[in-house]
């Protein structure tokens, strides 16, 4: 016969062993805190706090601007705050301005969409003694201290002349342009209509606005086709608008061929031109304007004066270009 196990002393010693064991635990946690934290360290404090306010964030051409800024807040002891809309809107972008004002920055690096509704708070920062440069976008009418980034209108210009050089016979033009209201978009639309203008074999039939998305590219893209069939270039003056212009051409399938030109090397416009989908990119440089705004909003906390402009450099690739990339 089986003797009777007695359980209780067993389940004493077994929670008395457990007791013990989140006791060191929980000592040696402590332990190494301690050990891991010196209490004389002190916390060294960012020299300026700037802020990097942009249209859409998530944009992998906004990230490469921001890695320049970056590159220099790194050794520059600068704390840089990066915010921005998820898509193009005016009014939200402003009200990120102005949150910016209120808490204070030192610095601001913005794009400057619109004349008429960013002129005022560009000027409210100015006289709150923030200073505010310009990237990507200009603000030509404002008092901004600087602007760095592309010649928009030079851009278009050196599109359209692009275009010239390579038209043997005619070409009828539609442009897909990212909005009306932006500033580089509408620069880069005037520059493309006066490069072309004097060329008799150059027309352009259609003009319409994506408001910066692939899907309303696509959209009007068909349209624009359907309505003339006889285009054979299309122009789009942001990389979204190169990615919905040829989403547009596989929906119509145009029996004539159709040359696009389009901005920006993102990874979806160097494939679709390694595929023979674009045929031009005009290849902006978001590295170099992150990395040159920082550096003057730092020359001018340290009392030194900058130039009123800083254009970078417009490429033009082919597929040439990026066949190994």
């Amino acid at each position: 016969m089986l003797k009777k196990v007695n359980v209780i002393p067993i389940i004493l010693i077994l929670g008395i062993l457990i007791s013990i064991g989140f006791t060191c635990f929980y000592f040696m946690n402590a332990l190494h805190y301690n050990v891991s934290t010196d209490p004389t360290e002190k916390i060294v404090e960012p020299d300026f706090h700037f802020v990097l306010i942009v249209q859409e964030m998530d944009n992998p051409y906004f990230s490469d601007l921001l890695k320049g800024a970056r590159d220099v807040a790194k050794k520059s002891n600068v704390s840089l705050e990066y915010i921005g809309t998820q898509q193009t809107d005016i009014n939200e972008h402003i009200k990120l301005i102005e949150k910016a004002i209120a808490s204070k920055v030192d610095g601001i690096l913005t794009q400057g969409l619109s004349n008429a509704e960013f002129e005022p708070v560009i000027q409210k920062a100015l006289d709150k003694g923030i200073p505010v440069i310009t990237v990507d976008t200009d603000l030509e009418n404002s008092n901004r201290i600087s602007y760095v980034g592309t010649d928009n209108y030079q851009a278009g210009y050196i599109a359209g002349l692009t275009v010239m050089e390579e038209t043997k016979d005619s070409a009828n033009v539609g442009i897909i342009t990212g909005s009306f209201q932006s500033n580089q978009h509408e620069r880069r639309v005037q520059g493309f209509l006066d490069a072309v203008e004097s060329n008799p074999k150059i027309e352009v039939l259609a003009i319409e606005s994506s408001n910066l998305t692939s899907i309303q590219g696509t959209e009007k893209t068909y349209q624009m086709l359907r309505d003339y069939p006889t285009i054979n270039v299309i122009y789009g003056t942001s990389a979204r608008d190169g990615i919905g212009i040829v989403g547009g051409l596989d929906i119509v399938k145009p029996q004539l061929p159709v040359r696009v030109y389009t901005f920006d090397d993102l990874e979806e416009t160097v494939k679709l031109m390694k595929d023979d989908r674009i045929h031009t990119i005009f290849q902006q440089q978001p590295y170099d304007m992150g990395y040159k705004s920082l550096m003057l909003l730092l020359d001018l906390m340290k009392g030194k004066e900058i130039k009123s402009t800083y254009y970078t450099d417009i490429h033009i690739l082919r597929k040439e270009d990026v066949i190994d990339q």
